[in-house]
């Protein structure tokens, strides 16, 4: 999970906010241009990834099939008071099907039964303060560890404690959003080898270490021609270490 920095509201929520501020979010979807736009401005707020885990967001192919939908951080479904949860801009993701849907891009890959993932086991739960909120985590430092053999997240705890963040959290939101899944850990894992392999080439052409992963940060963490972030950023950011921070410093990242 990285940070998300909301820019504009879309134009067509806010207009529908307008003229009627007690609709649900069944209601606004119905009409495509609206979904469309919002989904638009989600992906690119988000740099074309997934809130929670990362994945890159696909978007429908030839057969109507996507992996990208929009998730209500604070569930929709709450009415315990008269704020509209379905229709708050700060409180909508875009999000992957995290693996439970069938017709899917990739669904070789991606529709794996029962390793759900992301906002699938969250559910309805309010979670709001027992998970991380991407819109309010900080952009430095990084708050998780990657191990590369395995493609497991685990909390950075000094990170954690630089940042003021509690380490329980990132651990919360690890178990309840299942970033661990099997499913999530391959993806990982393939990226990590990738770069384990690229390292290695640039060392055995006499570059050192440090300047490897310097060359690395530099190549991966940069967004591409469409604005969008590389699938599991954090993984690759945490496997790069001190010369991704100073990179992400550098280019003045915020989220």
């Amino acid at each position: 999970m990285k940070r998300i920095v909301k820019r504009a509201e879309p134009p067509l929520l806010t207009s529908y906010n307008t003229r009627t501020p007690q609709n649900t979010w069944e209601q606004f979807r119905k009409e495509r241009s609206r979904r469309q736009q919002l989904k638009r401005a989600l992906r690119t707020n988000q740099g074309g990834i997934c809130a929670y885990c990362e994945i890159d967001l696909k978007e429908s192919d030839d057969h109507g099939n996507a992996d990208f939908r929009v998730e209500h951080f604070h569930p929709k479904s709450d009415l315990s008071s008269d704020h509209n949860w379905g229709l708050d801009w700060q409180n909508l993701l875009g999000c992957c099907h995290g693996g439970n849907q069938r017709h899917v891009v990739d669904a070789d890959e991606r529709f794996t039964p029962p390793d759900f993932s992301c906002d699938v086991p969250k559910a309805d739960q309010v979670l709001d303060n027992v998970i991380l909120n991407p819109m309010e985590i900080p952009a430095f430092p990084c708050l998780f560890l990657v191990e590369r053999s395995s493609g497991e997240l685990k909390k950075n705890k000094p990170g954690c404690e630089t940042a003021g963040v509690a380490t329980d959290k990132v651990d919360n939101t690890l178990h309840q959003l299942r970033l661990n899944a099997e499913r999530l850990t391959k993806f990982r894992k393939r990226i990590l080898d990738k770069l384990n392999q690229e390292m290695r080439q640039q060392v055995s052409a006499g570059v050192s270490v440090a300047e490897a992963r310097k060359k690395l940060a530099k190549i991966h963490l940069r967004k591409n021609s469409h604005g969008n972030w590389p699938a599991f950023f954090s993984s690759i950011r945490a496997y790069l270490g001190t010369e991704a921070e100073n990179h992400l410093q550098a280019i003045s990242y915020t989220g």
